[in-house]
């Protein structure tokens, strides 16, 4: 049986997975709304409180809805000949080519009968994919922890090794990109709690 230790860690990890894959949502108007409410904020609180202490108060957001959409869609989507900071894998891990990182992106979801979503416009290798898979496979843990049952220790494996493949191989050297470019500003904050969450749990050892 898992310790309360384990519990409490594993629905720790699965909540800042899931609060992080919400953050980096395309923009909406629900999003937007989403983003102002006080549940939220104390979030953003909590895991800069843990990631980076100058990042710790309010979440950084643009003063409005249109200023939210075009700064987001400027710093992550759309840009000549690319934007400051695409949140996809390919683009920053150059040690792996394209086709290779795209595959092992799918494979990961095939290997616990999941599939990418069809309707989705971004690549295997966009960063909300990957959080939500890293997400779906801490919330399985904690689920079995929860229950009292010691979690399945290939869930474990293949999140750690996930998010050191893949996750890690590039959300670092992007947030550090993004402070040089846009230095102050909301999406490079964001983009810095991503990253030191990402650097946290690859080095937390699990508790028994």
């Amino acid at each position: 049986m898992p310790t309360m230790a384990r519990v409490e860690s594993l629905a720790e990890a699965a909540a800042g997975w899931v609060f992080l894959h919400r953050l980096f949502r395309f923009p909406s108007l629900a999003q937007w709304e989403w983003l102002h409410e006080d549940r939220v904020s104390l979030a953003w609180h909590l895991l800069a409180s843990e990631v980076d202490a100058t990042l710790a108060g309010e979440l950084p957001l643009p003063e409005s809805l249109d200023w939210y959409r075009e700064e987001f869609i400027a710093a992550f989507e759309v840009g000549m000949p690319e934007p400051p900071c695409p949140l996809i894998e390919s683009h920053w891990n150059k040690r792996e080519p394209v086709p290779r990182v795209l595959h092992e992106n799918i494979l990961y979801h095939k290997q616990f009968g999941l599939s990418l979503k069809t309707s989705a416009n971004e690549s295997a290798d966009h960063l909300r994919h990957q959080l939500e898979f890293i997400h779906y496979l801490c919330h399985v843990e904690a689920g079995q922890a929860a229950a009292g049952r010691v979690p399945d220790e290939g869930y474990a494996a293949s999140r750690r090794d996930f998010l050191a493949r893949h996750l890690l191989s590039w959300v670092p050297a992007a947030a550090v990109s993004l402070a040089e470019r846009q230095p102050d500003q909301w999406p490079a904050a964001w983009m810095t709690m991503l990253a030191g969450w990402c650097v946290i749990q690859a080095g937390k050892k699990n508790v028994a």
